[in-house]
């Protein structure tokens, strides 16, 4: 994937694709929020509109389950020094309470830090899949969004209840 951003801000250019895949999945999101927001249509899905919903799925995974963590993981470990020389807790470090004793393991940066940035990012793409599956499912077709509205009934000018007009 080309980098097209500027490089007048560090962080930029080294984390370019990082912000092109993520920008293009939110790009991604928006019709299918404006779609979940429409009825459901009342004739059956052709193979076409079918074909295309599972390429755009497709995409849609692919960048949010392979592209954005594998260049998060490229970023923090080329450019934010996220490595396993650098360490939070080291086994030759003496513990805080206790001075006579040592951690009896080490947490580097990038198995203590990295690693569980990127479970956190699968969880929340797959929170989010979940999430757009059942509201995608349980959409309503514009037959059910009619009867299930209610007859708005007016009010006179006196603050009265109007009758509902048959």
């Amino acid at each position: 994937m080309l980098n097209l951003l500027p490089d007048w801000l560090p962080f930029l250019r080294p984390n370019g694709r990082l912000i092109w895949a993520t920008l293009l999945l939110i790009v991604m999101t928006i019709p299918l929020v404006v779609l979940l927001r429409r009825p459901k249509p009342e004739q059956p899905t052709t193979w076409a509109q079918a074909m295309a919903g599972a390429v755009y799925t497709f995409t849609m995974m692919l960048l949010a389950y392979a592209v954005i963590p594998h260049e998060f993981i490229t970023a923090s470990d080329k450019y934010w020094g996220l490595s396993t020389n650098r360490f939070i807790i080291k086994s030759t470090t003496a513990i805080p309470v206790m001075k006579s004793w040592n951690w009896p393991f080490s947490i580097d940066l990038q198995h203590g830090v990295r690693d569980l940035l990127v479970v956190g990012i699968y969880l929340v793409f797959f929170a989010a899949n979940i999430a757009f599956i059942v509201l995608w499912q349980k959409r309503k077709t514009a037959s059910e969004l009619e009867t299930a509205a209610p007859v708005k009934v007016g009010r006179s000018p006196f603050g009265r209840p109007l009758r509902a007009k048959a």
